[in-house]
Formats: C-alpha cells, sequence, structure tokens
C-alpha cells in the first residue's frame, strides 16, 4: 500500500453535520479496502482562486492515508459523481528527503548562471 494526500474542496454552504457524514463517505472506503486513515485535517473554508460552480469559497479538508492504488480510481469516480465536492485532488505523498541540509553560506550554493560559489577560507 502506498501513502497518499486527498484534499477535497466542498460545497461552503454545507452544515457541520453534512462535512462530517461526508468526510465519512471517504474514510469508510479506505478502511474497508484494508488501508488505514493517518489524519484529517480540516482546513476550513477558504477562499478560491478562482469561481468554481458560481463560488468564491470552499471548505477545504486534507486527508492523508494509506490505501491500495486501485481505490484511488474509485475515489476519483465517487468524486465526480458527488454534487457536493468542487474539486479533489489525489497525490502519492512526497517521501522524505534522505540528503542532508546544506545550512546557507557553507556551499551548495551558485549563483543565477550555475557556478558555485568561492569557497570561504577562514584563518
Amino acid at each position: 500500500m502506498k501513502l497518499y494526500e486527498t484534499t477535497i474542496i466542498y460545497d461552503p454552504s454545507l452544515e457541520e453535520t453534512r462535512i462530517n457524514e461526508e468526510i465519512d463517505k471517504v474514510t469508510q472506503p479506505i478502511t474497508a479496502a484494508g488501508g488505514e486513515v493517518l489524519d484529517v485535517q480540516r482546513w476550513g473554508k477558504k477562499k478560491l482562486a478562482y469561481i468554481i460552480r458560481k463560488r468564491r469559497d470552499g471548505t477545504y479538508v486534507h486527508v492523508k492515508h494509506k490505501s491500495p492504488p486501485t481505490l484511488i480510481a474509485e475515489m476519483d469516480r465517487r468524486f465526480r459523481l458527488n454534487e457536493s465536492v468542487l474539486r479533489h485532488l489525489s497525490i502519492i505523498a512526497p517521501k522524505d528527503d534522505p540528503r542532508p541540509e546544506v545550512p546557507p553560506g557553507e556551499g551548495g550554493e551558485s549563483d543565477a548562471m550555475g557556478t558555485p560559489a568561492p569557497a570561504v577560507v577562514q584563518d
């Protein structure tokens, strides 16, 4: 099973109880397919970047879950059929970068032309 992140934008006119029901409709198939819901974040109402279905706002919900890849297609189909969902996006969660982070000024930097920055010599 892979780790996924799914963000859903619901119609802003939905009441809190209805949003809870919609979240249950997302999480139940995940657990039924043998997956695991790791985190559900309610980001609340936010202004959309552009008007979607004559709406200027949307209620955002972010779900982080482990599930089989075949379930994502089924979730996508259900989101498209649900009139309460304005937009949705499911992605494979990015893995942590194993490379060590280089502090600024200690090398690894380059200018706009791609040439490495000169090394700093300390006495």
